[in-house]
């Protein structure tokens, strides 16, 4: 579990952050009627956005803190993008010298400050210019020449600017920063309607070396703690990840073991630990010695899993305590639940010997170990039915029998309800996201709401619901509405979680 902070800060959740930060940036980059076009933008963004009309209002900088990892830089580039894309600019993060805006993009630039100690580095170099005097008199002063991107962020159609680390830099620096983040002006340059954030570490709480916040800075910026949860980072991850082999099943070792998610260490001996960061890291690497195994084994079916590579990486990324975990499911993963979901899929129903090798298994989910096996079956199987609806468009030849198989395997055996709930929510994501990343048009699938949550077409939804209530188990009875609505165990634990609670009437399935 995470250490609470020292610091008495509002916590806040990533996805709060990014929606407070986004209305921040329409807010700021609302130019009062000089540029008629881009206003109308963002008010008609706004509306979609907030469903209220536009009110003008003064932007404080806000100041993300927390654990290393959590997300904060992250949360300012995710909002950045969102608000590109509301307002159909180009988004251009941390461009090269060769860059010149256009005043049509949106610009992200970040500063970083960690370590920062000389004015120079962040400021720009001395520069001697002249003036001349009323009376004729020539008088020399100093200024700076800024970097090219500090200097290019005015011209932009819009732009942020992060203070990246800001309690890591000295308090010189910081000093510095403030009037950016106060007065939207670096040593005489305008920055125009750019935002101008922060984030920054916690010092003893989480490990890290900074320099002390000021009174001075904290009293002119929203602060908030930031901190990363399991569910924002896997639908993040998902997203990345949308093609064959998606997040390698990490999802399922994550909602098996949430106190392995974040793990810092007491203390400070430079040794790695899982943090959101450091997972986000590690997936590619997962799946690439997944899809390793899976080829290697389709070539030699005696071929063994690479236990010791899978640790070795682990550890690197994660840390000794979490490798040997990490590699154990997955070597149970890869060797029984995987394959069991794959047969499953590929035929359409049980066969006699997997229903007894998921049996014993499961043995009525009584034990950890027992848990540990659904929630990888359950991944398994709906990453393997997603897989297979799409790879048989147009012609759709096999889709009853991977709807049946869907149905055997959520509803054939008496499972856990949330096992049921966890693999109906992440089969109707995978399905919708290999659908987009296919180009195949999503209509006859289903979408992802704008926050993230699944909605399966209509007909698509009825026609798997169809085969699940050929299954006794899912017709059970679990409650009833005041209304007199009756509710069954596949209304629960399917029809709605993967149709965002449209409230399906059991009569549509028959």
């Amino acid at each position: 579990m995470i250490k609470q902070p020292e610091l008495p800060l509002k916590e806040a959740t990533t996805d709060i952050i990014v929606e407070r930060l986004i209305l921040d940036m329409l807010q700021k980059f609302h130019t009062r009627g000089a540029i008629k076009d881009l206003d109308e933008r963002i008010e008609n963004a706004w509306l979609d956005f907030r469903g209220t009309t536009f009110l003008a209002r003064s932007v404080t900088p806000t100041y993300l803190r927390g654990f290393p990892g959590q997300g904060k830089t992250t949360s300012y580039r995710v909002a950045a993008m969102r608000v590109a894309d509301m307002l159909n600019m180009p988004f251009v993060m941390n461009p090269d010298e060769q860059f010149t805006p256009t005043g049509k993009e949106l610009l992200f630039v970040v500063q970083e400050l960690s370590g920062q100690v000389s004015a120079v580095d962040f400021g720009g170099i001395p520069n001697v210019q002249k003036f001349v005097a009323p009376n004729g008199e020539s008088q020399e002063f100093m200024t700076k020449i800024p970097n090219k991107r500090l200097a290019a962020l005015k011209y932009a159609g819009a732009s942020v600017l992060l203070l990246d680390d800001f309690s890591n830099a000295s308090p010189n620096i910081q000093n510095v920063a403030l009037s950016i983040l106060t007065e939207n002006r670096f040593q005489g340059l305008d920055l125009g309607n750019t935002l101008v954030g922060a984030t920054g570490n916690l010092g003893a709480s989480d490990g890290t070396h900074v320099s002390s916040t000021s009174n001075a800075i904290v009293t002119r910026v929203a602060n908030f703690i930031v901190v990363d949860t399991i569910d924002h980072w896997i639908e993040r991850t998902q997203l990345e990840f949308a093609d064959d082999v998606g997040d390698g099943g990490i999802s399922s070792f994550l909602r098996r073991y949430p106190d392995l998610f974040h793990a810092p260490k007491a203390s400070r001996d430079g040794v790695p630990y899982p943090c959101p960061r450091s997972w986000s890291l590690f997936v590619p690497k997962l799946r690439e010695i997944l899809f390793y195994f899976k080829q290697k084994k389709k070539k030699e079916p005696d071929f063994c899993f690479p236990f010791d590579e899978l640790e070795s990486e682990a550890s690197g990324f994660l840390g000794l305590e979490v490798s040997n975990r990490l590699a154990i499911y997955f070597l149970s993963f890869m060797q029984t639940s995987d394959p069991l979901a794959k047969r499953l899929v590929d035929s359409g129903k049980w066969s006699d010997t997997d229903r007894a090798l998921f049996n014993q298994e499961y043995a009525n989910g009584y034990a950890a170990s027992s848990q540990q096996f659904a929630y990888q079956f359950m991944t398994a199987l709906a990453d393997y039915a997603a897989k297979a609806f799409i790879e048989d468009l147009p012609d759709k030849n096999n889709w009853l029998k991977i709807a049946q198989a869907l149905a055997n395997g959520l509803y054939g055996e008496r499972i856990d309800h949330a096992l049921i709930c966890y693999g109906a929510h992440y089969f109707a994501i995978r399905i919708i996201l290999l659908a987009e990343s296919s180009n195949i048009d999503t209509n006859e699938i289903g979408i992802l709401d704008e926050k993230g949550r699944p909605d399966l077409n209509e007909s698509f939804l009825i026609f798997i619901a169809q085969q699940i209530a050929r299954l006794p188990i899912a017709l059970e009875q679990t409650s009833k509405d005041d209304d007199g609505r009756i509710m069954r165990l596949m209304d629960e634990t399917f029809c709605e979680i993967v149709s965002h609670f449209r409230g399906y009437q059991s009569q549509k399935y028959r």
